[in-house]
């Protein structure tokens, strides 16, 4: 099967002429076609080449040294390129004066020439004489024509008699122009128009002295002037593109080499640090701005290398701790669980007692006491069940609770030892009934364990505990309660009261404090959406702030 394929023209959008035998295979061809140069991959591929050169000539225009190199350019342009161009202005202007005079004493030599001949109107004479000037090597071309146009010598023979119009120079003077002294170069030749007036000695055979009678046409070269002229433009120009360019590779040589080269260092620095390596540094000799950055990147290493092992130390350290925690949380449980039957016990047995006093009422105050062992005993009861929910993460019971029976309760608990140590308690209860929802049991111990640390640290004699609860004028954004609970006691030290908090932490002799009170209640208060704080600017003793919610 023979087909022929005919494209005369190869530019894109072109008709391409198909000559071809089988139409079928003629429609294969063009599916093929389009297939594979139209809408098939190679477009798209150019397409995406297309789209990561613009975008590798975007970042390279983003970047500080493009930016650095062009203002050099415009710099060395300016600094370089003004002063040769104003050079090249100036020796422009220095010869064509040069050509100018030149050309004008050629043409008075020239009219001294044939002056004579003029003057005794020897026209045999004036045609000899201009032929002869024109022998002259800078001299090309020389006639004289009347101002209508008609040339009368000329060192060309075959011009005499004819109109300047009919010839085929280019370079004729404008007959209709006000001033018709002119000069004109074409190329590398000069030309002057020099108009010839009727002087004195012409008024024998002339009229109109002062007239224009005829215009001396002058052509001329100066060689060996426009060689030297040339060169020394060229040469200007040439020195000027040698030294911009040059300075140019300099400066950026020294940008790779002195900045560039250091800038990628610092970068290299900084990618081994945002993966994890913090034993690099940033080896950089001197004392200019960039070793100065050298050596503050190292510093911030050392530092992020020793923050970072305080970290991993912190993180270990609570590890550590909510193993003990979970270790004490075990521990606790089961505590509580054989606690719990004891105390069953200790209460029935009190219940019991309480009911054979009560028909006696000679034992008031023997039903008194066992009324406040009933109390404690209940409250380990409750505490028990509370570590035993806690361990197996069961809700506790919320009620509505007022805050000034939680406290007066809990003064009246410690009671005995607060005057055993011969401490003063000062209360200053709520208005009205401080209602929040919380827990009697667990707020009550809140309390105790704040009063028992007091009492371990004040003073035998003079020993105070002021207990306030507040509402107003400390917060406007929240319906809160403020409990402000302070002694008169040592206080606690700046560098210790981060730690006050703390699980097992704790200030007091070796056996006289597990370190687990504050931070219970903290815990408890937590859990009451409440807060918990140590009040900084205070003094004189120790005062923490407890705010909760109200009701």
């Amino acid at each position: 099967m023979k087909y022929k394929v005919l494209c005369p023209e190869k530019e894109y959008g072109k008709h391409f002429a198909i000559h071809i035998h089988d139409y079928k295979l003629f429609l294969d061809i063009e599916a093929l076609f389009r297939k594979n140069f139209w809408h098939g991959p190679s477009m798209r591929s150019i397409k995406a080449y297309r789209l990561n050169l613009q975008e590798k000539f975007a970042r390279r225009f983003r970047t500080l040294k493009f930016r650095l190199m062009s203002l050099i350019t415009v710099v060395l342009v300016l600094v370089v390129g003004l002063p040769v161009g104003l050079f090249v202005y100036q020796l422009d202007k220095n010869y064509r004066e040069f050509s100018t005079n030149m050309l004008e004493t050629t043409t008075g030599i020239a009219y001294q020439y044939i002056f004579d001949g003029m003057m005794r109107n020897d026209t045999l004479n004036m045609q000899q004489n201009i032929e002869l000037l024109a022998l002259e090597p800078r001299i090309q071309l020389l006639r004289i024509y009347r101002p209508g146009g008609k040339i009368l010598f000329s060192s060309r023979r075959e011009e005499v008699q004819k109109n300047v119009d009919q010839l085929n120079d280019p370079v004729y003077l404008n007959k209709n122009a006000e001033e018709l002294e002119s000069f004109t170069k074409v190329d590398n030749v000069y030309v002057h128009h020099h108009p010839i007036y009727v002087q004195k000695e012409c008024t024998p055979c002339h009229e109109n002295q002062g007239s224009v009678i005829a215009i001396m046409d002058v052509h001329a070269g100066f060689t060996d002037s426009d060689y030297i002229y040339g060169w020394a433009k060229k040469l200007s120009i040439i020195g000027a593109i040698l030294i911009i360019g040059i300075l140019w590779i300099t400066t950026n040589l020294l940008y790779q080499q002195q900045i560039e080269s250091r800038l990628l260092r610092i970068i290299h620095g900084f990618d081994k640090l945002a993966k994890g390596n913090f034993n690099f540094k940033i080896k950089m000799a001197g004392r200019h701005e960039l070793a100065m950055l050298a050596e503050k990147f190292n510093e911030t290493v050392e530092k992020l290398k020793t923050a970072r092992k305080k970290e991993e130390h912190f993180y270990q350290e609570k590890l550590e701790r909510a193993d003990r925690l979970v270790t004490l949380g075990e521990v606790a449980a089961e505590i509580a669980h054989e606690v719990n039957n004891p105390a069953g016990i200790i209460l029935t047995r009190a219940e019991i007692l309480k009911d054979e006093l009560n028909g006696d009422s000679h034992n008031g105050q023997y039903s008194q006491d066992l009324d406040i062992i009933v109390q404690q005993t209940e409250k380990i009861a409750d505490i028990t069940r509370s570590i035993l929910h806690y361990a197996r993460k069961l809700p506790r019971k919320f009620t509505a609770t007022d805050l000034n029976e939680v406290i007066q309760h809990s003064i009246k608990i410690l009671q005995p030892r607060i005057t055993k140590c011969q401490t003063t308690i000062q209360f200053s209860p709520f208005e009205n009934s401080a209602i929040i929802w919380g827990n009697f049991p667990q707020l009550e111990q809140v309390f105790c364990n704040l009063i028992n640390n007091s009492i371990d640290v004040l003073p035998e004699i003079d020993g105070r505990i002021d207990i306030t609860i507040d509402a107003d004028g400390f917060n406007e954004d929240k319906n809160l309660y403020r409990i402000i609970y302070q002694d008169n006691g040592p206080g606690i030290g700046k560098d210790l009261r981060v730690k006050v908090f703390s699980p097992f932490f704790t200030t007091k002799e070796d056996g006289k404090g597990t370190g687990l009170g504050l931070f219970i209640a903290k815990n408890i208060i937590s859990n009451h959406n409440g807060s918990m704080y140590l009040h900084d600017g205070f003094q004189d003793g120790a005062r923490f702030l407890i705010e909760l919610e109200k009701y």
